[in-house]
């Protein structure tokens, strides 16, 4: 099992999955240099992604089975881990 303290060790955003969904990854790609993106496995319903600040913090979340929104991910992405590569 692994822990997000473990995913944040780095220092970096995580954008973690909770639902392998696509579109979701598509949308963060041009962050890859400062937000690392994981699909893990849980018991959790309620959301199918989460934006994770590198202090732990959620900044964004995806409730499960909603649209995404690309333009509201690509500004949470913006406001807290800068301009696009």
């Amino acid at each position: 099992m692994t822990r997000s303290a473990d995913l944040l060790r780095e220092g970096r955003g995580l954008l973690l999955g909770l639902v392998d969904r696509a579109e979701v990854r598509d949308a963060a790609a041009a962050w890859t240099g400062r937000v690392n993106t994981v699909t893990a496995r849980t018991d959790r319903v309620d959301v199918d992604a989460l934006l994770i600040r590198p202090d732990g913090c959620v900044a964004r979340a995806l409730p499960t089975g909603q649209s995404l929104d690309v333009t509201t991910l690509v500004r949470a992405l913006g406001t807290w881990f800068g301009q696009p590569a």
